[in-house]
């Protein structure tokens, strides 16, 4: 039910927000698709041009500390990043992805290597290449896994509210 295919995007180092997305395109666009050309502009130049639908972004360091707003996780979201992988996130991002039907998982990324390809199954808490288990984590909550299935919180809280 929430098995899903992955290409591995490694980033090193802490990846603050404004590492994702810097703060003057933040204040300066609202639709995503206008912030999505700039992901990673200082902290990874070129690397946007890289990027392909279904990538996961695996980071080896702390992902996302920083400011509060969701246009880091939208920027990802608008350049079809499926899955963030990282020994540890910043609280708020970690939330924002979540609301925003993004996975996020906490897990040892050494064994998860750029290029390669992953299978995520979030039921069971485990990452797979090849059959192989190169990681796992706790399996995410049930209201978690609803957020994923909705599109999002407030899909989530509509289709809660209206029976719909």
């Amino acid at each position: 039910m929430h098995t899903s295919t992955y290409r591995v995007r490694r980033v090193s180092g802490t990846v603050s927000t404004d590492d994702i997305i810097p703060a003057r395109y933040k204040h300066m666009h609202t639709d995503p698709k206008l912030l999505a050309p700039h992901l990673f502009e200082a902290y990874l130049p070129g690397f946007v041009d890289t990027v392909e639908p279904g990538d996961a972004i695996v980071s080896d360091s702390v992902f996302g500390i920083g400011s509060s707003r969701e246009q880091a996780v939208s920027t990802l979201l608008a350049n079809g990043i499926g899955l963030v992988i990282a020994p540890r996130f910043g609280r708020i991002l970690f939330r924002n992805c979540w609301n925003l039907a993004l996975p996020a998982i906490e897990a040892d990324t050494d064994r998860l290597a750029e290029g390669m390809t992953i299978t995520l199954d979030l039921g069971r808490g485990e990452i797979r290449c090849e059959g192989t288990t190169l990681a796992t984590f706790p399996e995410p909550p049930p209201f978690l896994l609803e957020m994923i299935t909705h599109g999002g919180l407030l899909p989530r809280v509509k289709t809660r509210v209206t029976g719909a």
